[in-house]
């Protein structure tokens, strides 16, 4: 962050925050690819998979992200198999940084602020850059819009799915 939403640093479930280029020059990659983006979620616990493929070193069963590689490797196959949401945690000291999860996915955005114990719900089409909090606005006319949504609804289901999320990386499970 350099001043967006009034914050500084990356420690924040914001669009700002946890978003980071990630620019792959693999020789393998097709010639027609090279050049293009790709908007699917990859995340940090990708990349030691993605390198140990790449040096074709067997992926132990017990590390968590998948191997970039299938995204250029195998499009047509990665795209339909391949993560459409991710849970983010941030845990920090009680005041200075406040710990924040979320569930993240390309339409919508949950975060849950626990010390404060204060949610936000956004709808990331809609409002890329996180300016209207459906669940604390009194924009009426964006909430006439979002009743169209059922913004509840979505509410109750993304909170039981980030927590069903948070409960399989505690158990260790592979996600």
């Amino acid at each position: 962050f350099h001043g967006q939403h009034g914050l500084a640093e990356k420690w924040f479930a914001y669009e700002e925050s946890i978003r980071v280029p990630l620019i792959i020059r693999d020789p393998r990659m097709p010639q027609k690819l090279r050049g293009t983006t790709n908007d699917e979620f990859t995340l940090n616990i990708d990349l030691a998979p993605t390198i140990l493929g790449a040096a074709n070193i067997t992926v132990p069963e017990r590390m968590q992200g998948r191997d970039i590689a299938q995204l250029y490797l195998n499009p047509h196959e990665a795209k339909a198999t391949w993560r459409k949401e991710f849970w983010y945690e941030w845990v920090g000291p009680k005041i200075q940084l406040p710990s924040n999860t979320a569930l993240v996915r390309k339409e919508a955005k949950y975060i849950f602020w626990p010390q404060y114990n204060y949610e936000q719900l956004f709808y990331l089409d809609k409002d890329p850059y996180e300016e209207n909090d459906l669940l604390h606005t009194n924009n009426q006319t964006l909430l006439a819009e979002e009743r169209e949504r059922n913004h509840k609804s979505t509410l109750k289901e993304m909170k039981a799915r980030m927590h069903d999320l948070e409960q399989q990386v505690i158990s260790g499970a592979k996600i």
